[in-house]
């Protein structure tokens, strides 16, 4: 196998580890703005139909209809199920065909589904999950669920960068100094520390001090501790000075190879009553800055034969990172396997890995 074979069998396998985890793909607001009806999103490479079929059951099925082709999200929901919009014909959560009008007296053929995946609410998000063959569970968001926290949900955004490489970008202590000088950084000490990094319960985790800096009361800096649910989570604490705990928690949604779609909150324990509008603009401020960069990276998906691009010690998370991603993809074959790298608490031994 050339170079070029491996790295491209190398990404295929890890893009099918992506399709046995779960990842949000639009919000319930979201889905409620369509008033009744489907709406389209696209998750791995696939065009999905996402439909709340009443009583807070959710559907998630291929965006086409197996008879003329035509897109389920431009149907609506009538009686539990989803009416394309062409020819009639209605299909229940499951996928399968429950009536078709031309044919009032039947039979409906056995072929007359479509493919649907497992869908779940959580943190107000709904999530998709393509493949349920390892068990996956639905990343942790720990400030969520806390009766102290005030949360905020910030706009999603649609990146033409790969979810792995958004993530990466949260966890670069190099760059804070470099992109976020004034916000996060400061260039005249460019050097970040070397954290300890561990696997905790499927987690990333290590903490950072950040240097010394003047900055507005509602921005997200202080001692910070990560933790990072593989594959595409991160969840930071902060501790500020006045002693007040703030969170930002993120999940990029593979939307294909080369973009992702950004889920994310804000929370803290403090200034509960005040505005929340301040709050947000630091975190718009941070996006701001990052994404000139973050979508230029060529080519937009993360390469993880790590050959192909160049780490330095500076660069421990992300190699870190990275390597949990490539030990995800050598077992994506053996969904056992997979589940004990996803939750191991120490590397896997490099020996047994491809």
């Amino acid at each position: 196998m050339t170079v070029v074979d491996a790295r491209a069998d190398l990404q295929d396998r890890l893009w099918r580890a992506l399709e046995l985890c779960w990842h949000p793909v639009c919000s319930l607001a979201e889905l409620a703005a369509a008033d009744g009806r489907p709406i389209p999103v696209r998750l791995l490479g696939r065009d999905l139909a996402i439909a709340d079929l009443g009583d807070g059951r959710l559907t998630a099925v291929r965006d086409r209809c197996p008879h003329r082709s035509t897109r389920l999200s431009v149907g609506w929901v009538e009686d539990g199920s989803i009416r394309c919009a062409y020819h009639g014909w209605r299909f229940g959560s499951d996928g399968r065909c429950v009536d078709i009008p031309a044919m009032p007296d039947g039979p409906i053929p056995s072929r007359a589904c479509v493919d649907s995946f497992d869908v779940e609410e959580r943190y107000g998000l709904v999530w998709v999950r393509l493949d349920p063959a390892a068990g996956t569970a639905i990343p942790a968001c720990p400030a969520f669920d806390d009766p102290t926290m005030r949360r905020v949900m910030g706009a999603p955004y649609t990146w033409p960068t790969g979810a792995p490489r958004r993530v990466e970008n949260f966890v670069d202590l190099a760059h804070f100094a470099w992109v976020h000088d004034g916000s996060l950084g400061r260039r005249d000490e460019p050097v970040p520390p070397l954290p300890a990094v561990e696997r905790v319960d499927g987690e990333l985790r290590f903490q950072f001090d950040p240097p010394e800096m003047e900055t507005d009361e509602t921005a997200l800096f202080g001692f910070s501790r990560y933790r990072m649910p593989i594959p595409l989570t991160v969840d930071i604490e902060f501790e500020l000075e006045s002693g007040a705990r703030r969170f930002l928690w993120m999940t990029a949604s593979p939307v294909d190879p080369g973009s992702c779609r950004t889920f994310w909150f804000v929370s803290r324990d403090d200034d509960l009553d005040g505005d929340d509008g301040p709050h947000l603009d630091f975190q718009a401020l941070v996006l701001a800055e990052d994404e000139p960069v973050v979508c230029n990276q060529d080519p937009p998906e993360m390469v993880l034969d790590p050959s192909f691009e160049l780490s330095v010690r500076s660069d421990k998370v992300s190699i870190e990172y990275r390597r949990w991603l490539r030990e995800l993809a050598d077992a994506v074959d053996d969904p056992a396997r997979f589940a004990a790298v996803l939750h191991a608490d120490q590397p896997v031994p490099q020996g047994a890995l491809r």
